[in-house]
């Protein structure tokens, strides 16, 4: 496998639990890849509770920052793959 197959391969599986996330907060599952979090549904909550999911699977503290920059299920799935210090916090 290649870095770029690996790294696909993350930030697939990252995505991936951010649907599960999104799923629970939201209540539903209606909502694509490229839909706002806050245009389905989601609210400061909601969004709390996102970031709070995230970090438990993650096993790591997700500043719900990350998730007000990113407010994409493909755009937080590539933000939590990056992995930068100050999405944790």
């Amino acid at each position: 496998m290649t870095a770029t197959e690996s790294a696909t391969r993350g930030t697939d599986e990252l995505t991936a639990l951010v649907r599960q996330a999104w799923a629970g907060a939201l209540g539903h599952d209606e909502f694509t890849d490229e839909d706002h979090f806050f245009q389905v549904g989601g609210h400061s909550l909601g969004a709390l509770q996102v970031v709070r999911d995230l970090g438990a699977a993650l096993g790591r503290r997700i500043s719900v920052r990350v998730l007000f920059r990113n407010p994409t299920v493909s755009g937080l799935g590539q933000a939590l793959a990056v992995d930068a210090p100050e999405e944790r916090s």
